[in-house]
């Protein structure tokens, strides 16, 4: 599918640029440009398509940080690869739901290879989701700083907007930063129909520390203002659980006065409802490092224990009846 091998988004945009120069410098130079140089850049170009959201930078995957949008848009210019992003991107390991103004990126792929494996995140089944331009789900993002503590925590489950249970990442990293255990086996299952989309993934990335398997289901309506998931926990009893959904720092969240749902409000008006069922919900502190230095933010969290018969928590995630001032900008 034109993905890089690390599952980076970052790394896509270097290995796209890498592969442009090289034509420039066969052609500069007379000589034949292979067609596999030509065919990979027509793979590439649409997966790094992929990666962007409305504001036309990255989403926060497995050791990419926004980055920057004009240097994005030049190297796509320079590839001149029309191709559209894809709504799947099965070898790489990610789902892209499109509707409206509404985008989704879910993160349903295994580990890098061993010795490419050094940026990887503990990201498994993690979302991120922006309304026209604005990001209002994300991830926490990658520390490119010299604190190792630091590194390993914005690598760690916790940073991520997915479930982690019993407080364990569904990745044990080595002091050298490699994968020592993961996801073995990670499933997705895409359908579509008159414009709604559906994805149900798993991983068993709890399943050698904590006897569980983690599975999440998103399903995005047709017109964008209405995300539902449902988060599944199966396996051995008693542990605890959080689902965390980290919000962009220009978000504004508040909880209902019954305590039952968190109202979300984007710089732009537009304001979404979450509500729940099978988790005690709640708001908490967060950070961001996404767009260069660290940011306070919210996040907002389902807890609960896993029973006998597992755990179930269905959330949604709806638009609010929109302001005649709220429409948004439109995606890229």
């Amino acid at each position: 599918d034109g993905g890089h091998v690390t599952r980076n988004p970052e790394a896509q945009l270097a290995g796209l640029r890498y592969l442009v120069d090289a034509r420039a410098a066969l052609t500069a130079s007379h000589n034949e440009v292979h067609g596999a140089i030509q065919q990979a850049i027509d793979r590439a170009a649409p997966m790094l398509r992929f990666f962007r959201h409305g504001d036309g930078r990255f989403a926060l995957f497995n050791g990419a940080n926004e980055g920057d949008g004009a240097i994005i848009d030049r190297v796509l210019n320079r590839a001149d690869a029309k191709g559209r992003a894809p709504a799947t991107a099965p070898h790489c390991g990610y789902e892209r739901l499109r509707a409206g103004h509404s985008l989704v990126l879910f993160d349903c792929g295994k580990p890098p290879p061993a010795g490419l494996d050094g940026d990887y995140h503990a990201g498994a089944l993690a979302f991120e989701m922006s309304y026209g331009r604005e990001r209002l789900i994300v991830n926490c993002g990658a520390y490119s700083g010299p604190s190792t503590e630091w590194r390993s925590a914005l690598r760690a489950t916790a940073a991520h907007s997915t479930l982690i249970a019993a407080d364990t990442s569904s990745v044990e990293f080595r002091a050298d930063g490699s994968v020592a255990s993961g996801p073995q086996e990670v499933t997705a299952m895409r359908a579509e129909d008159a414009g709604a989309q559906w994805v149900a993934a798993s991983h068993d990335g709890f399943k050698k520390n904590l006897g569980l398997t983690h599975a999440r289901q998103l399903f995005l309506a047709a017109d964008g203002e209405d995300l539902r998931g449902e988060d599944r926990l199966t396996g051995r009893s008693g542990q605890g659980f959080a689902i965390r959904f980290h919000l962009h720092p220009s978000v504004q969240a508040s909880l209902t006065q019954d305590g039952n749902a968190v109202l979300l409000r984007l710089p732009g008006g537009a304001g979404w409802r979450l509500r729940m069922q099978g988790a005690v919900l709640s708001i908490a502190e967060s950070i961001y490092v996404g767009a260069g230095g660290t940011q306070k933010t919210r996040q907002v969290v389902l807890d609960g224990h896993v029973g006998s018969n597992g755990a179930i928590v269905k959330w949604a995630l709806r638009r609010e009846a929109k302001k005649p001032h709220e429409d948004p900008q439109p995606l890229l």
